[in-house]
């Protein structure tokens, strides 16, 4: 089993694609960072004094709006207010915001290149005509088809560890270290939030996790249905994409539709328990956990079972 492994680590780390990958995450950081300092540049110190006269000139603006416009003045007076209240400055930018606001966004490509190497494991070997070289060796199937998702899931460990590790460090060298527990302000389904800007950015790679997972099963499960590589990753790439926008379509649903909660897509993304405690309704993380250790057992159980009966022949 462990030589298996070793050898499908090696498969994926000799082809160019793999290294172009890792070294596209380094560059984003990179380009991300000049262009994050561009925008923010130094911190205003008079932020404070600022904010107090751009109030004013709000609440003269609320007593003069229309009643439909009063809203959006109340609420931009009490964006500005809380900050004041918390003593947070909105234009000073550290390590940490760069991670969350920058380094975070960048996880997509974690996803999309999890996806493309996913996709494509199995559905490769087939295209190549390198499975029967494959199965003629003295392993079980499961053990062959269990070590390359092994070592794709290790793959994406490594681009997400590259990822992090370069994002700490050019946000460093760019903004300087920072204060782990520095506070800040997010926005939230139900209006601004006060947290810790570390706490917030591991907090939200944490959620990531299962997402990762979960998408990369699904892009497996693809890569063994069918032998066509460019069709497993074309079709790997449209759930990834898709999956936000069926989500978003599924929880406007699921007012009128209860049913339509316990589909997979409204969970894929659940980073959003980042930032508030639902997503619909009455589900709450360990509810979307539950929704998708479910759906991970029956896409594991196909992959495994459809490998298992899969006619070799090429």
């Amino acid at each position: 089993m462990i030589g298996l492994f070793k050898n499908e680590m090696m498969k994926i780390f000799s082809k160019k694609s793999s290294w172009i990958y890792i070294a596209i995450l380094v560059i984003g950081v990179v380009a991300g960072a000049i262009i994050y300092d561009k925008v923010y540049g130094e911190p205003n110190e008079n932020w404070k004094s600022e904010a107090q006269a751009e109030i004013v000139e709000l609440q003269t603006g609320l007593a003069e709006a229309p009643e439909d416009e009063k809203e959006f003045y109340q609420s931009q007076i009490d964006e500005k207010q809380q900050f004041i209240d918390a003593n947070i400055n909105p234009t000073e930018k550290v390590s940490w915001h760069f991670m969350n606001d920058v380094v975070f966004g960048l996880t997509i490509f974690v996803t999309l290149f999890t996806v493309i190497v996913c996709s494509a494991n199995v559905s490769a070997e087939f295209s190549d005509g390198t499975i029967k070289q494959l199965l003629i060796r003295p392993h079980r199937r499961w053990s062959i088809l269990l070590s390359k998702y092994v070592s794709v899931i290790l793959y994406s460990v490594v681009m997400l560890a590259v990822l992090l590790l370069a994002g700490y460090l050019v946000g460093i060298l760019f903004f300087g270290a920072g204060d782990f527990s520095m506070k800040s302000i997010v926005y939230t389904m139900d209006g601004q939030k006060e947290v810790a800007i570390g706490t917030q950015f591991f907090t939200s790679i944490l959620y990531f996790l299962p997402s990762l997972l979960m998408v990369m099963t699904i892009s497996f499960m693809l890569s063994t249905l069918f032998k066509s590589q460019a069709l497993a990753v074309g079709i790997g790439i449209a759930v990834l994409f898709f999956s936000s926008v069926l989500g978003g379509m599924i929880i406007f649903l699921a007012e009128k539709f209860t049913w339509v909660k316990f589909l997979i897509f409204p969970h894929m993304d659940l980073t959003i328990y980042a930032l508030q405690d639902k997503i619909l309704q009455d589900v709450t993380l360990p509810i979307s956990l539950t929704i998708l250790l479910v759906y991970y057992v029956i896409f594991m159980a196909l992959t495994f079972l459809f490998f298992q009966k899969r006619d070799i022949s090429i």
